[in-house]
């Protein structure tokens, strides 16, 4: 997986700029045309003339022709030399002899208005999702290098170091005549498929062919940077996403609000006369675009767009962002040639310029091409058909020139690697050769994954290597995996921790098998002998892993000593649908002062114990509709659901004929969803419930977990305490807000420091019945000591907290204010309850 990493800036070495001069006239009169379009064919690079119909078009690359147009005026091509870096060229235009349709303009309306008003209205017919299935190849190109060092950076070693490798002739200079460094450079081919009912996805990256630092051949890489991922926006739709990000379309529902629009001309895109329209952010600190669109003036169809997004947007890390799309007329395959159906696009680039915190920050060039071609629209394949494969074939990646050669003839066009893009691959590869650079890979990769790799081993996670608290003292912890050079179907995983105040060993170790990567089908066993947290286990805080690694610092409340056995079987027969069997055994010896009643019938007259063995068994489902995988190897790292909600239910059944301790049955629920609330901006919630019928000590009901950390974690109760409060049946709900600047950027002074207002709401229904309160005891231990008590919430009455709070400080830092407005009586086991907190956390975002 690559990585951003400091470079160098390099002494330009002179490039050639080409320079094509002329005049545009009418071939009858002899007038010069004012304001025509010149444009390059097959590229992006164009002017117009001036009011003496002259023009003069600077190029880094030419083609062999150039397109003129203008509005009463046929298309005019016209041969150009590629190779001559100074020629005219004029241009003598005929009449169209047709008109483009009426355009009533009203005193006190914008004439855009209209245009932009037809655009909505015939948006069921032009847009793609109109389309009951497309498939097409697509070519994809993906350029990253360094754009900016600041003079403090130059001073850094491994800058230094860099420099003293690469060489003046190393220099890549961009169309704007910036100095670049490159990183990475990749062409990838691909076809992707969809479906709208029932809606489906699938892309097959066919080939790839990478080149960058800190970049695999293939694997990751390939899925990462192959395909179309990057690049699907639909400006059609209200908001465009981008960066995590739900940017305003300017052609969407909500144009009026958001933007100021210019009716400027029409001019000649291909085969189509369109409106071209301006358009600006009302408030550039609002997440919307500046740029142009053209407008078909006889279907009103989106046929071009440049959006940019500028460094005033409240986003971090990004100076300017632009997209541009053009998109074409495609044929209804079931109808013959003859019938159109909606508008796809067919050729998309994106030009992201990012940088980090601070004027002494380096800067950084991501550029992404993308030509589909070989369009089928209409002809839906089996549903079946779009189960998008996991695994990648093994001859993914490949540097075949000859393959090469064929794809820039025959799919990307003058979109392919130039002679210039080749140079790229070459001085990346002498920048890799560097002996700074490697070490920085090895670094980036530890960062960026957890793991340092070592043959077949990956060595790690580097979170859980060290940790303080007042159990253990010092716990060193050592950990490993194995990858998928050792094996693509046994994967083993094991550590080794010591705690240097208790002076005791812990250690875990798991067996897996992957028997399908198509349906992800894995059985495994695992066995640990640990250290946890009553209530903070990784299955109960939802594989939230940097909370579970901050947990074991500090005074460690509510700790027991655990002995776990675990077999299990995970499959998904339908994607995303993934089922899980296990069967296992567990041990609770708590390390703090505790006791239950064995026969709670009996009262004070019951035996107390302090220890629990549990036997048990379940079954799982997790939905998850729409979420897409990436493989790393072995392991199956998530993309997200595009706000689809992932619906998990668990049962799990305890069993004496297993040799625990208890009968008993559990049902767990669990569901998480991110909302786009248009303006309003983003929510995301997590919905919990749980219930079990039986009588048990209150370690296995549901302790609910609290945070009375001062560090802010999101989906616990903040200004709860440790094991405060146990239910056996229970429904929580934390929602999150994020307002995204809706407020701050409307405040003078407040909006240049991209704060976002963010707020939550953490509610929980609980109970206790009283069979189970009767099973806990106050009694006291040998010795006099008072054992800890669980509480429990009154179940008409729900436990509640809200907070508010900055986010963005310094790009990173958020700062929140949690409020419990009730169960302020007192706490258990003697602790002061205080309503109030400041929290903090950290964390990156665009």
């Amino acid at each position: 997986m690559w990585f951003v990493f400091i470079g160098t800036g390099i002494a330009a070495q002179a490039q050639p700029v080409y320079k094509v001069t002329g005049l545009v006239t009418d071939a009858v009169t002899g007038e010069p045309i004012p304001f025509a379009s010149v444009a390059l064919v097959g590229r992006r690079s164009g002017t117009v003339t001036d009011e003496k119909g002259r023009y003069t078009l600077v190029a880094k690359i030419l083609t062999d022709s150039l397109a003129v147009s203008s509005l009463g005026y046929k298309v005019l091509h016209r041969a150009v030399d590629p190779e001559r870096v100074s020629q005219a060229v004029d241009f003598k235009l005929e009449s169209a002899g047709n008109s483009i349709q009426e355009v009533t303009v009203r005193a006190g309306e914008n004439p855009a208005w209209r245009v932009l008003r037809q655009v909505r209205k015939n948006r069921s017919i032009n847009d793609r999702k109109r389309l009951s299935a497309y498939e097409y190849d697509s070519y994809v190109k993906t350029e990253i290098a360094l754009s900016h060092v600041s003079d403090r950076m130059r001073k850094n070693p491994l800058i230094k170091r860099i420099n003293e490798a690469m060489s003046k002739h190393d220099s890549i200079i961009d169309k704007e005549g910036h100095r670049l460094l490159p990183l990475l450079a990749s062409e990838s081919v691909s076809r992707y498929y969809f479906r709208a009912n029932p809606e489906r996805k699938r892309e097959d990256v066919r080939k790839t062919r990478i080149k960058g630092v800190a970049v695999d051949d293939a694997g990751l890489s390939s899925q990462l940077l192959g395909g179309t991922n990057l690049v699907s926006q639909n400006f059609y739709d209200n908001y465009i996403p981008i960066l995590g990000k739900d940017f305003a379309s300017p052609i969407g529902d909500n144009w009026k609000n958001w933007y100021e629009f210019f009716l400027a001309d029409t001019t000649q895109i291909g085969d189509h006369v369109c409106y071209e329209i301006q358009f600006d952010p009302k408030r550039p600190e609002d997440l919307v675009f500046t740029g142009k669109a053209w407008i078909d003036t006889t279907t009103f169809a989106l046929c071009q767009i440049e959006a940019r997004i500028g460094n005033q947007a409240n986003l971090n890390y990004v100076n300017a962002l632009t997209i541009e799309q053009e998109l074409e007329t495609t044929i209804d395959s079931t109808a013959g040639t003859s019938a159109t159906a909606g508008w796809l696009p067919v050729s998309i680039h994106l030009k992201a310029d990012l940088t980090g915190v601070g004027k002494q920050s380096l800067g950084l060039r991501a550029q992404v091409t993308l030509r589909n071609s070989n369009i089928v629209v209409n002809r839906p394949r089996p549903a079946a058909f779009y189960e998008q494969p996991i695994e990648q074939s093994d001859t993914v990646a490949t540097t075949n020139e000859a393959y090469w050669h064929t794809v820039q003839s025959t799919l990307a066009g003058a979109d392919s690697l130039s002679k210039e893009d080749q140079k790229t691959r070459q001085v990346i590869a002498k920048l890799r050769a560097v002996p700074a650079v490697k070490m920085a890979e090895a670094v980036g990769q530890v960062a960026v994954t957890g793991f340092y790799k070592l043959g077949g081993f990956d060595l790690g996670p580097y979170p859980y290597l060290l940790a303080v608290n007042s159990v253990e003292g010092l716990r060193v912890r050592l950990g490993f995996r194995t990858n998928d050079q050792f094996s693509r179907n046994l994967i083993l995983r094991g550590y080794v921790a010591y705690g240097t105040l208790d002076n005791q060993f812990k250690y875990g170790g798991e067996i897996n098998y992957i028997f399908s990567r198509q349906h992800w089908t894995i059985a495994g066993v695992r066995v640990a002998n640990d250290l946890e947290r009553l209530g903070l286990t990784p299955e109960l805080i939802g594989g939230n892993r940097i909370f579970y690694a901050l947990s074991r610092f500090g005074r460690y409340r509510g700790g027991y000593q655990s002995y776990q056995k675990e077999a299990f079987l995970k499959t998904e027969p339908v994607k995303g649908v993934l089922l899980t069997a296990m069967l296992g055994s567990r041990t609770f010896d708590p390390l703090f002062p505790f006791h239950y009643r064995t026969q709670p019938e009996l009262g004070d007259q019951s035996a107390l114990q302090s220890e629990i063995f549990d036997a048990y068994w379940s079954v799982e489902a997790r939905l998850a509709r729409k979420e897409k995988y990436i493989m790393e190897g072995n392991e199956r790292i998530t993309l997200g659901t595009k706000r689809a909600p992932v619906l998990t239910i668990r049962y799990t059944r305890g069993s004496k004929a297993l040799g625990g301790q208890y009968n008993y049955d559990r049902i767990t629920l669990r569901a998480q969803q991110s909302l786009r609330l248009g303006p309003l901006g983003r929510m995301t919630y997590l919905l919990s419930a749980g219930y079990t019928p039986s009588t048990l000590p209150a370690p296995m009901l549901f302790p609910h977990i609290g945070n009375p950390t001062p560090l802010l974690t999101t989906n616990t109760f903040n200004r709860m305490q440790f094991y405060e409060f146990v239910s056996d049946r229970f429904v929580a709900v934390h929602i999150q807000h994020r307002f995204e600047g809706l407020l701050f950027n409307r405040i003078p002074g407040i909006r240049k420091l991209n704060w976002r207002l963010v707020a939550n709401i953490d509610a929980l229904w609980g109970a206790e019945t009283k069979a189970n309160k009767e099973v806990a005891s106050i009694k006291a231990l040998p010795g006099g000591a008072r054992p800890i008590y669980f509480g429990s919430l009154d179940g008409n009455k729900p436990y509640m907290e809200v907070g508010y709070g900055i986010d963005n400080i310094f790009k990173i830092i958020r700062i929140q204010a949690i409020h419990r407005l009730n169960y302020l009586e007192g706490g258990p086991n003697g602790i002061a309850l205080d309503s109030f907190a400041l929290k903090a956390s950290a964390s990156f975002s665009f």
